[in-house]
């Protein structure tokens, strides 16, 4: 073994192998969990961003109306 990975060999077997053997079914539990939420959660996220893109066009048009409502539509002069 190269030496520069003797480090993470002796925190893995000092620390985490046990811990993870402890807790596997519980990790996997939270796995699974996180994997049936995905799609409640990226439908939720698409909600919101569609929400937002929805009201930055709308100020977005609003402004274009209330900046050129000032100007003659014929020949772009201010009134």
């Amino acid at each position: 073994m190269l030496p520069q990975t003797k480090g993470a060999k002796f925190l893995y077997d000092t620390f985490l192998k046990d811990f993870l053997k402890k807790n596997e079914k519980n990790i996997d539990k939270a796995i699974e969990n996180a994997k049936k939420s995905v799609p409640s959660v990226v439908f939720e996220t698409v909600s919101a961003a569609k929400d937002v893109a929805g009201m930055g066009l709308s100020a977005t048009a609003s402004y274009a109306n209330s900046s050129t409502s000032s100007f003659d539509s014929k020949d772009g002069k201010e009134e």
